[in-house]
């Protein structure tokens, strides 16, 4: 799978770091880096983006203001891509309203998306291509084996996009079961999470929260497990 990761600075970096290092060794990941500061509302697409980008099965967009996501159709018209994940891990750099007409422009391209939020509570669909993402990333699966009231060991069967199931299943063996969940969330915010910490109106609490219940949520399934 050939894919095409957009992004404007050190959170989208750090995702695109961990997929070429951690995901499987026949996914291409190329990066199309864009400006930091960008108008929210484009005329002209051709006056930001490349006369030419790498061809993409997949386009994933990590965006970080309102006129990056906007160029999203664009960038997936360019590259050919026919499938779209478009992270929202800042409801500010990607309103409701303005992902509803993202979606409608894709819609009429004939390109899948899916807009998780956050980026790290995807858990696949609507098209082959994001399944296979999720396949590797996406919301955390973890599978732990503990030794008496202790954490013996974590497999990560599937890493958040940003590595910080990862970062946390390296610090739990040795933790007591009983404070594992705690320990984990906790440390999930010490990766750091760069999700924001605004409140999410629709959310009624903050996107980094919102990825924290999530990690503790993965660590208490993984205990459960036989």
């Amino acid at each position: 799978m050939k894919i095409l990761v957009s992004l404007q600075g050190r959170y989208g970096e750090r995702i695109a770091a961990n997929l070429r290092e951690n995901g499987p060794p026949e996914w291409e990941v190329a990066v199309l880096p864009l400006p930091a500061r960008l108008p929210a509302i484009i005329d002209d697409p051709s006056d930001f983006l490349p006369s030419a980008m790498p061809e993409a099965d997949l386009l994933v967009s990590l965006h970080e203001t309102p006129g990056a996501a906007d160029l999203i159709p664009d960038i997936a018209q360019m590259c050919g891509a026919r499938a779209v994940l478009a992270a929202v891990d800042d409801p500010a750099a990607c309103p409701p309203g303005l992902a509803n007409q993202i979606r409608k422009r894709l819609d009429r391209m004939g390109v899948a998306h899916s807009f998780p939020r956050p980026l790290c509570g995807f858990e696949g669909g609507p098209h082959v291509l994001l399944e296979g993402f999720a396949a590797r990333f996406g919301r955390p699966i973890l599978s732990i084996r503990r030794e008496g009231d202790r954490i013996l060991s974590v497999e990560v069967l599937r890493d958040a996009p940003c590595g910080s199931a990862r970062f946390v299943a390296s610090i739990l063996p040795g933790v007591r079961v009983p404070e594992a969940a705690d320990t984990g969330a906790l440390r999930h915010h010490h990766h750091p999470c760069l999700a924001s910490m605004e409140i999410d109106p629709d959310l009624s609490d903050t996107i980094m929260h919102l990825s924290g219940y999530i990690v503790r949520a993965a660590i208490k399934a993984g205990l459960k497990e036989p």
